[in-house]
């Protein structure tokens, strides 16, 4: 199962550049909702979580037995980071330096370490492996919105053939 987890993480950066690629920057950077974050946020989040959120947690996981995860308000952390004004290119290029720093790290965890246990200030105990999959899943959430972006744009241009398709 790792394995399959860290073929996920290795293969997002890729994903995300070929998904952006045919968007101008004024498209990326346009909310398709209000409420929901556009192309450059969902960039600007996951490299700036691929360390606060992610390695550095897995990191207090190994070092301390039953480590205390903080929790942090994404939404709030956005306004404080700015999310809205990073370049979501120079975002991307630093998740993939990031990721793929973490991933030869990863690689070389031992089964134990895998088990070691963390206690999640909002979600309780979760192990090492628990939160490199959800690592993996949280990449997954973000791609799907990035896909949803571009659903959202190509939607008006599709006809009468809208009566097939419900906005969510």
């Amino acid at each position: 199962m790792l394995n399959d987890v860290l073929a996920i993480l290795a293969s997002t950066p890729g994903k995300l550049k070929r998904e952006i690629a045919s968007m101008s920057l004024k498209e990326m950077k346009t909310r398709p909702a209000r409420g929901k974050w556009s192309v450059q946020e969902i960039l600007a989040h996951l490299d700036d979580v691929e360390e606060i959120g992610m390695r550095s947690r897995v990191a207090a996981m190994l070092d301390t037995p039953h480590a205390l995860l903080p929790s942090f308000d994404q939404e709030k952390r956005a306004e404080e980071m700015k999310y809205s004004r990073r370049d979501p290119l120079r975002s991307l290029a630093s998740l993939a330096r990031q990721r793929n720093a973490n991933l030869k790290w990863l690689r070389k965890l031992k089964p134990a370490q895998l088990k070691r246990r963390g206690i999640h200030q909002k979600v309780g105990e979760l192990s090492v492996g628990e939160l490199v999959t959800e690592w993996a899943f949280h990449d997954l959430s973000h791609l799907r919105q990035v896909l949803e972006i571009k659903r959202y744009a190509l939607y008006p241009r599709i006809g009468n053939m809208r009566a097939f398709y419900k906005l969510s």
